[in-house]
């Protein structure tokens, strides 16, 4: 791992049509670090975690991660996991089924045992199919998933919706365990959750 930020944007600016969602965005994040970005709806959250994933690409400035420009990436693209609002899982596979045939896709299989304990950390039962799972389950096997990956940069798009008290306390768990190793960057409208979560905000809007 490179011994500075895992996280750099300078002078970002993202635009869809002729309405620029992002105007020179500056953010860097160290290891250690859980930064939280607050803001309403609307005000580019969620489209600068797509930039800082490279799922797309600005019009203008430089993204860097784990000390490479983004489009150099290529063993480092495993050290960085981006768990999406809302998240997408195969509604007719158990959370089991998904746990191993998603990971099985990444190339990044895990042990049985393991699988089930990354569903049990985060309440889920194991064969219960995901067509059946309420919002605040599914997000909880988006993060069982997470942690399953082992990140060394976790991209939390608005992580909190839908969870209750327990599941928030296993993704705080989850939050402390990232930050351990690497960083985690949160995309919230919450703010109380985000004084919870992170010991830095990024107030965008």
């Amino acid at each position: 791992m490179p011994s500075g930020p895992l996280l750099e944007l300078e002078g970002v600016w993202k635009r869809y049509g002729r309405e620029w969602v992002l105007r020179d965005v500056n953010l860097s994040l160290q290891a250690g670090e859980a930064v939280a970005l607050l803001g309403p709806n609307g005000v580019g959250k969620t489209t600068l975690l797509r930039v800082a994933a490279t799922l797309t690409r600005p019009q203008r400035g430089t993204v860097r991660l784990f000390g490479k420009p983004a489009a150099g990436l290529e063993a480092e693209r495993g050290w960085l996991v981006y768990v999406a609002q809302p998240p997408a899982f195969y509604r007719h596979f158990s959370g089991l089924e998904n746990l191993r045939y998603g990971l099985a896709l990444m190339n990044r299989p895990r042990p049985e045992a393991e699988l089930r304990a990354a569903l049990a950390a985060f309440g889920l039962p194991p064969q219960k199919p995901v067509a059946a799972y309420s919002s605040g389950m599914k997000k909880r096997l988006a993060l069982a998933r997470a942690r399953l990956l082992a990140p060394r940069l976790l991209l939390l798009d608005e992580p909190e919706t839908a969870l209750d008290e327990a599941g928030r306390a296993a993704l705080l768990a989850l939050v402390e365990e990232v930050r351990g190793r690497g960083a985690v960057l949160i995309a919230t409208h919450d703010r109380g959750f985000a004084q919870r979560a992170a010991d830095r905000e990024v107030v965008m809007g």
